[in-house]
């Protein structure tokens, strides 16, 4: 069903309309990474309808070390990403939340891992960090589910922290 341009005197019906509708998923609980770049699924997951294109907002927050930083990715058969991406590049500087760092913005490829840096030298870490990822995506005519995956960006016994409780959401929207 595509977003249609409505007239005077037409019978709108509720999937129509709510198909316009802003949507939330969020990660409820903390997940964590150690010793491993192999990506697993978030608690960011969804199924959107087929043949359609979608606008989103991902803000992750998260926590890692300077040896071994986090990285994210897109689980999604059945759609095609267009992402704009902000993160502190990594690796990361060792300090504070606060430390100054050198950010990276990138469009990455469909099915290219988005990295950011941590901050803090020892594990478990503490510091919480802000990821972006913002864009649109198209899907095919198959039913898929959306999973954003994450991992460590470079393998190491620390500890990487996909943050949860209020604290990493996706918003998304369709729009045609």
């Amino acid at each position: 069903m595509s977003i249609p341009q409505w007239f005077a005197g037409q019978i709108l019906l509720a999937d129509e309309m709510n198909a316009r509708n802003e949507r939330q998923v969020q990660q409820e609980n903390d997940q964590t990474r150690t010793s491993s770049t192999t990506v697993i699924n978030s608690e960011i997951t969804f199924t959107p309808e087929p043949n359609a294109t979608y606008l989103y907002w991902l803000w992750i927050a998260y926590s890692a070390t300077i040896n071994c930083g986090f990285r994210w990715s897109w689980l999604a058969a059945g759609a095609t990403f267009c992402s704009f991406t902000q993160s502190i590049s990594s690796p990361g500087a060792s300090g504070t939340a606060n430390t100054p760092q050198s950010v990276n913005f990138r469009r990455p490829a469909n099915t290219t891992g988005r990295l950011a840096g941590g901050s803090d030298a020892t594990s478990p870490p503490a510091n919480f960090h802000s990821a972006y990822d913002v864009g649109t995506f198209t899907t095919d005519g198959t039913i898929s589910t959306v999973t954003m995956q994450f991992a460590q960006a470079v393998s190491h016994a620390d500890q990487t922290i996909l943050r949860g409780g209020n604290q990493t959401r996706m918003i998304y929207r369709r729009i045609g």
